[in-house]
Protein backbone atom coordinates (compact mmCIF):
# COMPACT_ATOMS: atom_id res chain seq x y z
CA UNK A 1 0.00 0.00 0.00
CA UNK A 2 1.52 3.57 -0.63
CA UNK A 3 3.05 5.55 2.41
CA UNK A 4 0.55 7.71 4.45
CA UNK A 5 0.54 11.28 2.72
CA UNK A 6 -0.10 12.85 6.42
CA UNK A 7 1.91 11.40 9.50
CA UNK A 8 -1.20 10.83 11.68
CA UNK A 9 0.53 8.58 14.29
CA UNK A 10 0.96 10.99 16.96
CA UNK A 11 -2.60 12.62 16.30
CA UNK A 12 -4.82 11.53 19.41
CA UNK A 13 -8.49 11.86 19.58
CA UNK A 14 -10.49 13.62 22.39
CA UNK A 15 -13.38 11.62 24.71
CA UNK A 16 -16.14 13.50 22.37
CA UNK A 17 -14.47 11.85 19.33
CA UNK A 18 -14.00 8.66 21.17
CA UNK A 19 -17.16 7.93 22.34
CA UNK A 20 -18.86 8.46 18.84
CA UNK A 21 -16.29 6.00 17.55
CA UNK A 22 -17.95 3.28 20.00
CA UNK A 23 -20.76 3.31 18.27
CA UNK A 24 -19.42 2.28 14.87
CA UNK A 25 -18.86 -1.21 13.80
CA UNK A 26 -14.85 -2.22 13.67
CA UNK A 27 -14.53 -2.27 9.84
CA UNK A 28 -16.14 1.85 9.75
CA UNK A 29 -14.56 2.14 13.05
CA UNK A 30 -11.01 2.02 12.03
CA UNK A 31 -11.85 3.64 8.61
CA UNK A 32 -13.74 6.85 10.70
CA UNK A 33 -10.69 7.12 13.35
CA UNK A 34 -8.26 7.39 10.28
CA UNK A 35 -10.56 10.46 8.66
CA UNK A 36 -11.38 12.31 12.32
CA UNK A 37 -7.65 12.03 12.98
CA UNK A 38 -6.98 14.35 9.30
CA UNK A 39 -9.90 16.90 10.38
CA UNK A 40 -7.52 17.29 14.00
CA UNK A 41 -4.63 17.99 12.25
CA UNK A 42 -5.97 20.28 10.10
CA UNK A 43 -8.30 21.83 12.45
CA UNK A 44 -5.78 21.83 15.34
CA UNK A 45 -8.50 21.59 18.12
CA UNK A 46 -10.57 19.15 19.96
CA UNK A 47 -13.68 18.09 18.06
CA UNK A 48 -15.45 19.26 21.11
CA UNK A 49 -14.14 22.35 20.11
CA UNK A 50 -15.49 22.50 16.55
CA UNK A 51 -18.97 21.85 17.96
CA UNK A 52 -19.07 24.42 20.63
CA UNK A 53 -17.88 26.54 17.43
CA UNK A 54 -21.31 25.74 15.33
CA UNK A 55 -23.10 25.66 19.19
CA UNK A 56 -21.66 29.58 19.13
CA UNK A 57 -22.12 30.49 15.48
CA UNK A 58 -25.98 29.05 15.74
CA UNK A 59 -26.86 31.14 18.98
CA UNK A 60 -25.62 34.23 16.87
CA UNK A 61 -27.75 33.74 14.73
CA UNK A 62 -30.43 34.24 16.80
CA UNK A 63 -29.59 37.76 17.06
CA UNK A 64 -28.98 38.49 13.54
CA UNK A 65 -31.39 39.54 10.54
CA UNK A 66 -32.19 36.43 8.63
CA UNK A 67 -30.61 38.22 5.54
CA UNK A 68 -26.74 38.09 7.92
CA UNK A 69 -27.78 34.61 9.16
CA UNK A 70 -23.98 32.23 8.34
CA UNK A 71 -24.21 28.85 8.02
CA UNK A 72 -22.62 27.64 10.99
CA UNK A 73 -19.34 25.43 10.49
CA UNK A 74 -19.45 25.14 6.36
CA UNK A 75 -16.29 27.33 6.25
CA UNK A 76 -14.36 25.33 8.22
CA UNK A 77 -15.65 22.05 6.21
CA UNK A 78 -14.22 24.06 3.09
CA UNK A 79 -11.18 24.42 4.56
CA UNK A 80 -11.03 21.09 5.62
CA UNK A 81 -11.71 19.79 1.69
CA UNK A 82 -9.03 22.60 0.42
CA UNK A 83 -6.18 21.00 2.89
CA UNK A 84 -7.37 17.47 1.46
CA UNK A 85 -6.39 19.12 -1.99
CA UNK A 86 -3.15 20.27 -1.12
CA UNK A 87 -1.95 17.46 0.79
CA UNK A 88 -2.63 15.30 -2.28
CA UNK A 89 -5.32 12.94 -0.51
CA UNK A 90 -7.66 11.90 -3.71
CA UNK A 91 -11.15 12.76 -3.94
CA UNK A 92 -12.44 9.97 -2.53
CA UNK A 93 -10.43 10.29 0.44
CA UNK A 94 -11.62 13.60 0.81
CA UNK A 95 -15.24 12.74 0.44
CA UNK A 96 -14.73 9.69 2.89
CA UNK A 97 -13.01 12.39 5.49
CA UNK A 98 -16.24 14.39 5.05
CA UNK A 99 -18.43 12.03 5.58
CA UNK A 100 -16.86 10.91 9.02
CA UNK A 101 -17.22 14.68 10.02
CA UNK A 102 -20.95 15.17 9.22
CA UNK A 103 -21.54 11.61 10.91
CA UNK A 104 -19.89 12.64 13.97
CA UNK A 105 -21.76 16.07 13.75
CA UNK A 106 -25.16 14.00 13.67
CA UNK A 107 -24.03 11.92 16.28
CA UNK A 108 -24.27 14.88 18.89
CA UNK A 109 -27.52 16.30 17.34
CA UNK A 110 -25.76 18.67 14.89
CA UNK A 111 -27.18 18.74 11.17
CA UNK A 112 -24.55 20.43 8.78
CA UNK A 113 -25.68 19.66 5.03
CA UNK A 114 -23.03 20.00 2.16
CA UNK A 115 -25.43 21.22 -0.17
CA UNK A 116 -24.30 24.44 -0.67
CA UNK A 117 -20.58 23.76 -0.10
CA UNK A 118 -18.40 22.56 -3.12
CA UNK A 119 -17.55 19.09 -3.00
CA UNK A 120 -15.14 16.94 -5.05
CA UNK A 121 -17.19 14.40 -7.67
CA UNK A 122 -16.24 11.07 -6.73
CA UNK A 123 -14.65 8.80 -9.55
CA UNK A 124 -17.03 5.95 -10.60
CA UNK A 125 -16.59 3.36 -9.01
CA UNK A 126 -15.75 -0.17 -10.77
CA UNK A 127 -17.92 -2.63 -9.65
CA UNK A 128 -16.44 -5.87 -7.96
CA UNK A 129 -18.41 -8.35 -9.08
CA UNK A 130 -17.28 -7.13 -13.32
CA UNK A 131 -13.90 -7.91 -13.00
CA UNK A 132 -12.81 -10.14 -15.84
CA UNK A 133 -10.70 -12.89 -14.18
CA UNK A 134 -8.37 -15.02 -16.11
CA UNK A 135 -7.35 -18.43 -15.08
CA UNK A 136 -3.53 -16.71 -14.36
CA UNK A 137 -5.23 -14.51 -12.17
CA UNK A 138 -7.39 -17.00 -10.49
CA UNK A 139 -4.03 -19.22 -10.03
CA UNK A 140 -2.63 -16.25 -8.04
CA UNK A 141 -5.56 -15.61 -5.80
CA UNK A 142 -5.33 -19.34 -4.84
CA UNK A 143 -1.37 -19.07 -4.18
CA UNK A 144 -1.13 -15.88 -2.21
CA UNK A 145 -4.00 -17.14 0.06
CA UNK A 146 -1.68 -18.33 3.34
CA UNK A 147 -4.20 -21.21 4.82
CA UNK A 148 -5.10 -24.18 2.68
CA UNK A 149 -9.28 -23.68 3.33
CA UNK A 150 -9.06 -20.46 1.84
CA UNK A 151 -7.28 -22.15 -1.65
CA UNK A 152 -10.06 -24.63 -1.36
CA UNK A 153 -12.96 -21.90 -1.14
CA UNK A 154 -11.40 -19.74 -4.02
CA UNK A 155 -11.64 -22.80 -6.12
CA UNK A 156 -14.97 -24.06 -4.94
CA UNK A 157 -16.39 -21.01 -5.72
CA UNK A 158 -15.19 -20.40 -8.89
CA UNK A 159 -15.23 -24.22 -10.33
CA UNK A 160 -19.19 -24.58 -8.79
CA UNK A 161 -20.78 -21.20 -8.93
CA UNK A 162 -21.90 -21.70 -5.52
CA UNK A 163 -22.81 -18.85 -3.07
CA UNK A 164 -20.99 -18.43 -0.35
CA UNK A 165 -23.87 -19.63 2.01
CA UNK A 166 -24.37 -22.47 0.05
CA UNK A 167 -20.52 -23.38 -0.01
CA UNK A 168 -20.41 -22.90 3.69
CA UNK A 169 -23.76 -24.68 4.43
CA UNK A 170 -21.92 -27.92 3.11
CA UNK A 171 -21.03 -30.76 5.57
CA UNK A 172 -18.37 -33.56 5.18
CA UNK A 173 -20.77 -36.03 4.17
CA UNK A 174 -22.32 -34.24 1.28
CA UNK A 175 -19.07 -34.82 -1.02
CA UNK A 176 -17.77 -38.09 1.12
CA UNK A 177 -18.88 -40.78 -0.87
CA UNK A 178 -17.23 -39.34 -4.10
CA UNK A 179 -13.92 -38.05 -2.18
CA UNK A 180 -12.89 -40.77 -0.78
CA UNK A 181 -13.64 -42.59 -4.16
CA UNK A 182 -11.55 -40.60 -5.80
CA UNK A 183 -14.03 -39.72 -8.29
CA UNK A 184 -13.53 -35.99 -10.42
CA UNK A 185 -15.27 -33.81 -11.29
CA UNK A 186 -16.09 -34.36 -8.13
CA UNK A 187 -20.72 -33.75 -7.47
CA UNK A 188 -22.10 -31.19 -4.72
CA UNK A 189 -25.81 -31.92 -4.03
CA UNK A 190 -27.76 -30.61 -1.63
CA UNK A 191 -30.37 -28.12 -1.58
CA UNK A 192 -29.92 -24.22 -1.11
CA UNK A 193 -29.46 -22.35 2.01
CA UNK A 194 -31.48 -19.30 0.64
CA UNK A 195 -34.34 -20.64 -1.67
CA UNK A 196 -33.82 -24.18 -0.86
CA UNK A 197 -33.72 -24.66 -4.44
CA UNK A 198 -31.97 -28.06 -5.27
CA UNK A 199 -28.50 -27.81 -6.56
CA UNK A 200 -26.42 -30.13 -8.55
CA UNK A 201 -22.92 -29.06 -9.61
CA UNK A 202 -19.36 -29.69 -10.15
CA UNK A 203 -15.91 -28.83 -8.95
CA UNK A 204 -12.94 -29.60 -11.09
CA UNK A 205 -9.16 -31.53 -10.38
CA UNK A 206 -8.07 -28.15 -9.27
CA UNK A 207 -10.39 -27.80 -5.96
CA UNK A 208 -10.27 -31.82 -5.57
CA UNK A 209 -6.68 -31.66 -4.95
CA UNK A 210 -6.57 -28.78 -2.24
CA UNK A 211 -9.35 -30.41 -0.73
CA UNK A 212 -7.29 -33.21 -0.21
CA UNK A 213 -4.13 -31.22 1.44
CA UNK A 214 -6.54 -29.58 3.76
CA UNK A 215 -8.44 -32.81 4.65
CA UNK A 216 -4.99 -33.96 6.04
CA UNK A 217 -5.52 -31.85 8.56
CA UNK A 218 -8.33 -33.03 9.99
CA UNK A 219 -7.79 -36.63 9.94
CA UNK A 220 -10.95 -37.07 12.33
CA UNK A 221 -13.53 -35.49 10.08
CA UNK A 222 -17.15 -36.92 10.30
CA UNK A 223 -20.00 -36.70 8.30
CA UNK A 224 -21.98 -34.11 10.09
CA UNK A 225 -18.77 -31.89 10.67
CA UNK A 226 -18.92 -28.41 8.36
CA UNK A 227 -16.27 -28.88 5.32
CA UNK A 228 -15.04 -25.35 5.99
CA UNK A 229 -14.30 -24.11 9.61
CA UNK A 230 -13.38 -21.19 11.22
CA UNK A 231 -9.27 -20.94 11.47
CA UNK A 232 -7.92 -22.73 14.81
CA UNK A 233 -11.74 -23.94 15.35
CA UNK A 234 -14.06 -26.54 15.01
CA UNK A 235 -17.26 -24.57 14.47
CA UNK A 236 -18.76 -23.57 11.46
CA UNK A 237 -16.70 -20.39 8.71
CA UNK A 238 -18.85 -17.67 8.95
CA UNK A 239 -19.46 -15.44 5.84
CA UNK A 240 -17.59 -12.90 7.64
CA UNK A 241 -14.58 -14.70 7.88
CA UNK A 242 -14.28 -15.91 4.67
CA UNK A 243 -14.58 -12.29 3.39
CA UNK A 244 -12.13 -11.16 5.70
CA UNK A 245 -9.82 -13.17 4.44
CA UNK A 246 -10.42 -12.26 1.10
CA UNK A 247 -9.84 -8.95 1.22
CA UNK A 248 -6.36 -9.53 3.18
CA UNK A 249 -5.35 -11.42 0.34
CA UNK A 250 -6.38 -8.69 -1.80
CA UNK A 251 -3.51 -6.76 -1.86
CA UNK A 252 -0.99 -9.16 -2.80
CA UNK A 253 -2.95 -9.65 -6.10
CA UNK A 254 -0.21 -7.85 -8.64
CA UNK A 255 -2.92 -7.14 -10.56
CA UNK A 256 -4.84 -5.06 -8.49
CA UNK A 257 -3.82 -1.64 -7.68
CA UNK A 258 -3.52 0.17 -4.81
CA UNK A 259 -5.80 3.00 -6.09
CA UNK A 260 -8.52 0.99 -6.56
CA UNK A 261 -7.97 -0.79 -3.48
CA UNK A 262 -7.78 2.16 -1.51
CA UNK A 263 -11.10 3.21 -3.28
CA UNK A 264 -13.00 0.38 -2.42
CA UNK A 265 -12.94 -1.87 -5.56
CA UNK A 266 -11.54 -5.54 -5.26
CA UNK A 267 -12.97 -8.30 -7.21
CA UNK A 268 -11.23 -10.63 -4.27
CA UNK A 269 -15.15 -11.65 -3.20
CA UNK A 270 -17.51 -14.21 -2.62
CA UNK A 271 -19.76 -12.81 -5.29
CA UNK A 272 -16.59 -12.06 -8.25
CA UNK A 273 -15.58 -15.69 -8.19
CA UNK A 274 -19.20 -16.95 -8.46
CA UNK A 275 -19.81 -14.26 -11.15
CA UNK A 276 -16.53 -15.40 -12.58
CA UNK A 277 -18.17 -19.18 -13.10
CA UNK A 278 -20.55 -18.05 -15.16
CA UNK A 279 -18.91 -15.50 -17.43
CA UNK A 280 -15.70 -17.79 -18.67
CA UNK A 281 -18.68 -20.48 -19.43
CA UNK A 282 -20.93 -18.08 -21.21
CA UNK A 283 -21.22 -18.58 -24.89
CA UNK A 284 -19.95 -21.95 -24.90
CA UNK A 285 -21.76 -23.71 -22.58
CA UNK A 286 -25.79 -24.41 -22.68
CA UNK A 287 -27.06 -20.92 -20.48
CA UNK A 288 -29.85 -22.99 -18.73
CA UNK A 289 -27.20 -25.09 -18.00
CA UNK A 290 -25.08 -22.53 -16.53
CA UNK A 291 -27.84 -21.60 -14.72
CA UNK A 292 -28.59 -24.81 -13.14
CA UNK A 293 -25.02 -25.18 -11.75
CA UNK A 294 -25.62 -21.93 -9.91
CA UNK A 295 -28.08 -23.48 -8.25
CA UNK A 296 -31.06 -20.44 -9.53
CA UNK A 297 -34.55 -20.93 -10.14
CA UNK A 298 -35.47 -22.58 -13.57
CA UNK A 299 -39.13 -23.08 -15.02
CA UNK A 300 -40.64 -26.09 -15.01
CA UNK A 301 -39.95 -26.92 -18.73
CA UNK A 302 -36.06 -26.20 -17.95
CA UNK A 303 -35.77 -27.94 -14.74
CA UNK A 304 -35.35 -31.34 -16.78
CA UNK A 305 -31.56 -30.70 -16.20
CA UNK A 306 -32.45 -32.24 -12.53
CA UNK A 307 -33.74 -35.44 -13.46
CA UNK A 308 -30.35 -36.36 -15.67
CA UNK A 309 -28.20 -38.79 -14.81
CA UNK A 310 -25.17 -37.41 -12.70
CA UNK A 311 -23.07 -39.19 -14.46
CA UNK A 312 -24.09 -37.43 -17.62
CA UNK A 313 -23.71 -34.02 -16.23
CA UNK A 314 -20.73 -34.86 -15.00
CA UNK A 315 -19.53 -35.69 -18.23
CA UNK A 316 -20.62 -32.31 -19.63
CA UNK A 317 -19.11 -30.39 -17.00
CA UNK A 318 -15.83 -32.22 -17.34
CA UNK A 319 -16.05 -31.04 -21.34
CA UNK A 320 -15.71 -27.58 -20.18
CA UNK A 321 -13.53 -27.56 -16.91
CA UNK A 322 -10.23 -26.35 -18.73
CA UNK A 323 -12.23 -23.41 -18.80
CA UNK A 324 -12.28 -23.38 -15.35
CA UNK A 325 -8.95 -24.83 -14.44
CA UNK A 326 -5.93 -23.52 -13.50
CA UNK A 327 -3.83 -26.31 -13.15
CA UNK A 328 -5.19 -29.36 -14.53
CA UNK A 329 -8.21 -30.54 -15.38
CA UNK A 330 -10.07 -33.89 -14.35
CA UNK A 331 -9.51 -35.68 -17.53
CA UNK A 332 -5.42 -34.67 -17.47
CA UNK A 333 -5.31 -35.80 -14.23
CA UNK A 334 -6.57 -39.43 -15.42
CA UNK A 335 -4.63 -39.54 -18.34
CA UNK A 336 -1.34 -38.99 -16.19
CA UNK A 337 -2.31 -41.55 -14.30
CA UNK A 338 -2.29 -43.88 -17.19
CA UNK A 339 0.88 -42.63 -18.50
CA UNK A 340 2.51 -43.93 -15.37
CA UNK A 341 1.39 -47.57 -15.66
CA UNK A 342 1.53 -48.03 -19.59
CA UNK A 343 4.72 -48.86 -21.05
CA UNK A 344 6.57 -46.43 -23.11
CA UNK A 345 6.66 -47.31 -26.78
CA UNK A 346 10.29 -47.47 -27.31
CA UNK A 347 10.24 -49.55 -23.99
CA UNK A 348 8.01 -52.17 -25.84
CA UNK A 349 10.43 -52.22 -28.80
CA UNK A 350 13.27 -52.82 -26.78
CA UNK A 351 11.74 -55.99 -24.94
CA UNK A 352 10.61 -57.18 -28.16
CA UNK A 353 14.47 -57.08 -29.37
CA UNK A 354 15.93 -58.56 -26.13
CA UNK A 355 13.23 -61.70 -27.01
CA UNK A 356 14.26 -62.37 -30.19
CA UNK A 357 18.09 -62.55 -29.14
CA UNK A 358 16.62 -64.89 -26.42
CA UNK A 359 14.87 -66.84 -28.32
CA UNK A 360 17.99 -67.03 -31.08
CA UNK A 361 20.41 -68.01 -28.09
CA UNK A 362 18.17 -70.71 -26.79
CA UNK A 363 18.02 -72.17 -29.88
CA UNK A 364 21.72 -71.93 -30.67
CA UNK A 365 22.27 -73.26 -27.38
CA UNK A 366 19.79 -76.43 -28.93
CA UNK A 367 22.06 -76.97 -31.83
CA UNK A 368 25.15 -76.49 -30.11
CA UNK A 369 24.05 -79.74 -27.56
CA UNK A 370 22.67 -81.65 -30.58
CA UNK A 371 26.34 -81.37 -32.18
CA UNK A 372 28.14 -81.60 -28.84
CA UNK A 373 26.23 -85.07 -28.16
CA UNK A 374 26.91 -86.37 -32.05
CA UNK A 375 30.55 -85.77 -31.34
CA UNK A 376 30.90 -87.20 -28.24
CA UNK A 377 29.34 -90.52 -29.80
CA UNK A 378 31.73 -90.62 -32.24
CA UNK A 379 34.73 -90.24 -30.34
CA UNK A 380 33.63 -93.61 -27.84
CA UNK A 381 33.36 -95.41 -31.16
CA UNK A 382 37.32 -94.17 -31.76
CA UNK A 383 38.36 -95.27 -28.00
CA UNK A 384 36.05 -98.82 -28.57
CA UNK A 385 37.96 -99.50 -31.52
CA UNK A 386 41.50 -99.04 -29.89
CA UNK A 387 40.56 -100.93 -27.02
CA UNK A 388 39.87 -104.14 -29.22
CA UNK A 389 42.69 -103.88 -31.36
Amino acid sequence: MPPALVNLSQETLDQTTLKYLETKKETTRIAYEKCLKRFSKFYGHPFKHFLEHIETETKANLDRPIHENIRPGEDIIRGFIDWHKEVGYSNYSTLQSIGAVQNALKYYGVSISFAFIETPTPRPQKKNDKHAWTLPQIRQFVEVADYLRDKVYILFAFQSGLSIGDILALNYGDIRKEYEANIVPLAIEGYREKTNVPLRTFVGHDAVHYLGLYLQSRPNIKNGDPLFTLLGSPERATNASIQKKLRDYASKLDFLYEEDLKNGYSPARPHSLRSAFRSRLTGKMDGDLIEFFMAHQLGQAKSTYMNQPLNELRAIYENYEHLLSVYKTSRQSREEELAKDRVPQDALNRIKGLETLVSNLSENVEANKKDTARQFKELLKQLTRLATA
